[in-house]
């Protein structure tokens, strides 16, 4: 082997060792997670506390991260709660939404064990929280909007689903005719998310429970057997 390609051999060995796989992907992993343990921390503080009630400080504790890596990752606090927004819309969709609105059931059946997921979620956290996408709504809505405009856009996608079951139920020929599909479907977002607001207010699941059998009920009425 020639002095020549014992230089391009040698560098070789050694570029392949400072660039490692596996090294690049502990990398990737350990970006990955700082970043999920910010918007983790920042989740868990503003669905309870609040989005202008939560400081940067505040999320730095509960995460455990440093200012430095916080703005490595989110340039403002701003944009920390559009990645919020973001994420629990995907995990709405994984959680919740693919679970119960499968086209395979019927349509009544994904409605309804859609609602009823809402109350047993609400079981296991105690009623504390509620939607943290209406919580943001409520709070967020006349003061910043951006904020407004991507909350509209979570709910009309949420919404989007209810109307695509409804419109199955239609083909299927077990909704009424006369059924304003569009309008049910912001019927039945408005009244989870009442529910919802309505079991954090009292503390009380069977508060929330009520008003969902309730709004079941109302449903009903627009089902043909």
């Amino acid at each position: 082997m020639t002095l020549y390609v014992k230089f391009f051999h040698l560098t070789g060995l050694f570029l392949s060792y400072i660039f490692r796989p596996t090294d690049q992907l502990v990398q990737r992993q350990w970006m990955t997670t700082t970043r999920e343990q910010i918007l983790d921390a920042a989740s868990r503080l503003i669905h309870v506390r609040g989005f202008n009630n939560t400081s940067v400080d505040e999320i730095l504790k509960e995460s455990g991260v440093g200012k430095g890596n916080f703005y490595y990752y989110f340039k403002s606090k701003e944009e920390l709660g559009f990645a919020i927004l973001e994420r629990s819309l995907e995990r709405i969709s994984t959680e919740l939404l693919d679970k119960t609105f499968r086209p395979d059931k019927d349509p009544w059946c994904q409605i309804v064990e859609f609602l009823d997921y809402q109350v047993q979620r609400a079981r296991q956290r105690g009623c504390t929280g509620g939607c943290i996408l209406g919580n943001l709504a409520v709070e967020m809505s006349d003061i910043h909007e951006e904020f407004r405009r991507r909350l509209s856009e979570a709910f009309n996608r949420l919404r989007a689903r209810i109307e695509a079951t409804l419109t199955q139920a239609k083909a299927l020929g077990t909704l009424r005719a006369d059924t304003n599909i569009p309008r049910l479907a912001h019927f039945i977002v408005a009244g989870f998310e009442g529910a919802h607001m309505m079991g954090k207010l009292h503390k009380n699941v069977d508060v929330m429970a009520g008003v969902v059998e309730e709004l079941k009920g109302h449903v009903a009425q627009y089902r043909v057997a």
